[in-house]
């Protein structure tokens, strides 16, 4: 038998039936400052390779997305154990938490493995998802390291989904910040000081992984909580997978899909010259301090949404969906104005490497970023809309989404202005702002089409116990 702490309990009832606001703000508030932490993370690592060199910085950048595509299978289990958990959470059902918890961990074992025996054929792995041969040559072994880092990853993002559901999010915020200043630390020890490469960056990155793992593993480990590991819980019979898979499946694919799209792009962008590629990377990161706030509501606010679902709550969920939308409406607009104004400087300071103040770079690196910037204001709603979508589970409905936002919103549209028209590297930026934009266009009517169908629902049943 499971043992239920009085806070989780606690937690449970004030989400059914406490302040909506309330609950999201203590709930999104942290988590949205966990996510900006995470971004500006990615910000400075980005910052520090550009002070190596342009070509650094592409590099790192051209192999994140890859990274992203390996990242996605682990990710991927996480969100489809996620929403599980938070419907049993919502339902009170604490065995089972930890048979979806203790099944997902055995499934990343298995995964884990996989992964570590394809460490020596690095090198090959990049030639054949066709990686040009001056980004193997310079971050193979920084590919290879990152690898180990994914798998640190699959149970540390399985040990974040839980205490998200739990509504610990100070504490994500807590451990988030300790790893940043660990990463930010070891970084600007290796390459300003030691003057190390892009390969010190990833080492980096690896250690300040492990510190979630330490706390991950001191939460699976204690001995009857209903969010521990228990070898007993496992269940691997077709009916348990099935359920699992069902909703972890679309988001692999849709992760690795996204990711694997954003590949083919940079790997169109490079047409223009490897530094577009390291510009629109930083670009991207740039926009990433204003979206990563509000991928923060949507992760907080799917756990939300989940629970009062799977309490069966229609209603109440729709009144969350409400309160995210104006949410990320305030945040896209001030950010909007925020960045606006920080562009220049920040571009700046990637600018700085140390071969001296590039300013041609700086120019390339503003002009994109402010086309992507447009598009972030019709992005926010795509934040909230998948909160709603994925917390109903889903998860199929995120996949059509951000497949249509690679695939076409975003691939045709650089191809386009690349064989049709005569537009130089800014192609990029404006192919991201026409992207971003559509695909909030996108998740909006989706997620109206989704509340219609459960209020429909409802009512059906409702009348059906008459």
């Amino acid at each position: 038998m499971v043992n239920v702490t009085a806070k989780d309990e606690d937690f449970r009832k004030e989400v059914q039936s406490g302040s909506l606001w309330k609950v999201l703000i203590k709930v999104c508030a942290p988590l949205a400052l966990y996510s900006w932490i995470s971004m500006l993370f990615s910000v400075l690592d980005t910052l520090m390779a550009s002070h190596i060199s342009a070509e650094a910085v592409s590099t790192v950048v051209y192999m994140v997305q890859l990274q992203h595509i390996v990242l996605a299978i682990g990710s991927g289990l996480s969100v489809g154990a996620g929403i599980l958990i938070a419907h049993a959470y919502g339902r009170g059902d604490w065995d089972r938490i930890r048979t979806i918890l203790s099944t997902t961990v055995v499934l990343c074992l298995m995964l884990s493995g996989l992964i570590i025996l394809i460490l020596p054929f690095t090198p090959t792995i990049l030639r054949l998802t066709g990686t040009p041969e001056v980004f193997v040559a310079m971050g193979s072994s920084y590919f290879a390291i990152t690898l180990i880092g994914i798998v640190v990853q699959f149970f540390t993002s399985i040990y974040i989904s839980c205490e998200r559901c739990r509504g610990r999010s100070r504490k994500i915020l807590m451990l988030n910040m300790s790893v940043v200043l660990i990463k930010l630390a070891l970084t600007a020890l290796f390459v300003y000081v030691l003057e190390g490469d892009i390969i010190s960056i990833a080492w980096a990155t690896l250690a300040s992984y492990i510190v979630i793992l330490a706390f991950a593993l001191k939460s699976f480990t204690a001995k009857g909580d209903a969010f521990s590991f228990s070898w007993k819980a496992v269940r691997l019979d077709r009916s348990n997978l099935g359920t699992i898979f069902k909703l972890s499946i679309p988001s692999m694919v849709e992760k690795m899909a996204f990711s694997a799209g954003k590949a083919m792009v940079n790997k169109m962008a490079s047409n223009y010259g490897t530094e577009v590629v390291g510009a629109a990377g930083i670009s991207n990161n740039m926009s990433g301090l204003l979206t990563g706030i509000e991928t923060g509501v949507e992760d907080g606010g799917s756990s939300l949404e989940g629970q009062l679902y799977g309490s069966g709550n229609v209603e109440r969920t729709i009144q969350m969906y409400r309160r995210l939308q104006i949410s990320v409406t305030v945040i896209a607009l001030v950010g909007f104005v925020v960045m606006r104004l920080l562009t220049e400087p920040i571009a700046r300071l990637f600018s700085l490497t140390r071969g001296g103040y590039d300013p041609d770079f700086q120019a390339m690196i503003v002009l994109l970023f402010h086309y992507e910037l447009i598009g972030t204001i019709l992005l926010a709603y795509a934040y909230s809309g998948f909160a709603l979508i994925l917390g109903l589970g889903r998860t199929k409905a995120v996949l059509v989404i951000n497949f249509c936002r690679i695939f076409l919103f975003r691939l045709p549209v650089i191809y386009f202005f690349q064989h049709f028209t005569s537009i130089g590297y800014e192609a990029v930026g404006m192919t991201m702002s026409v992207s971003n934009s559509c695909v909030g266009i996108m998740a909006i009517i989706w997620a109206e089409a989704v509340i219609r169908s459960e209020r429909r629902k409802a009512s059906n049943a409702s009348r059906s116990r008459a």
